[in-house]
């Protein structure tokens, strides 16, 4: 992979993890899209602290990564 797809992806992953921290509503009107493929109601309104925190992780691993990879 390369650096900018990590930077994307980093970006991708922190976007979506403030949206579940802090805009549940645009996650739940994503959800409602998205609801028979991936997603369950009662599992992102008892869970959206967990997956909040963990895009966020993802977020900042992707951009520590690709922000190194543009480095060199």
């Amino acid at each position: 992979m390369n650096p900018v797809f990590k930077l994307a992806v980093g970006l991708l992953s922190g976007l979506l993890g403030l949206g579940y921290l802090y805009r549940p509503d645009l996650i739940e009107r994503m959800n409602a899209v998205l609801r028979d493929y991936v997603l369950n109601d009662a599992y992102i309104a008892l869970e959206r602290k967990k997956w909040g925190m963990f895009f966020l992780l993802v977020s900042f691993f992707f951009l520590y990564v690709g922000w190194n990879g543009l480095g060199r």
